[in-house]
């Protein structure tokens, strides 16, 4: 276990959380949405830190994590998220050429 979770990774998990917390919005997603949030931005963030940055100076990761866990809430968010998908599903449908769900 010491091995998986070095300094430098609990300084990103750290720095993760934080960088989550200041952007979460918990009155407009809910308590178990924006825990989802920081959750998915601590892990965001130790593994960009541990792809991009080396183990020589852990105090880096912690402020590398902060903004990277600040943009993991903005690229799950529920409507982005939704925007997302369908823009897939309609290039896909214009693909395959499906037309039997489009109203007439």
């Amino acid at each position: 276990m010491n091995e998986a979770f070095t300094l430098a990774t609990y300084f990103a998990l750290a720095g993760g959380f934080l960088g989550s917390l200041v952007v979460s919005d918990y009155r407009r997603y809910g308590v178990m949405l924006t825990v989802t949030f920081i959750i998915i931005g601590m892990v965001f963030s130790a593994a960009v830190t541990e792809y991009f940055f080396t183990q020589d100076h852990p105090w880096l990761f912690a402020g590398a994590g902060v903004f990277a866990g600040m943009a993991s809430n903005k690229a799950t968010a529920p409507k982005l998220a939704k925007k997302l998908i369908n823009a897939v599903c309609n290039r896909a449908e214009k693909i395959i050429g499906d037309t039997d769900d489009k109203q007439k």
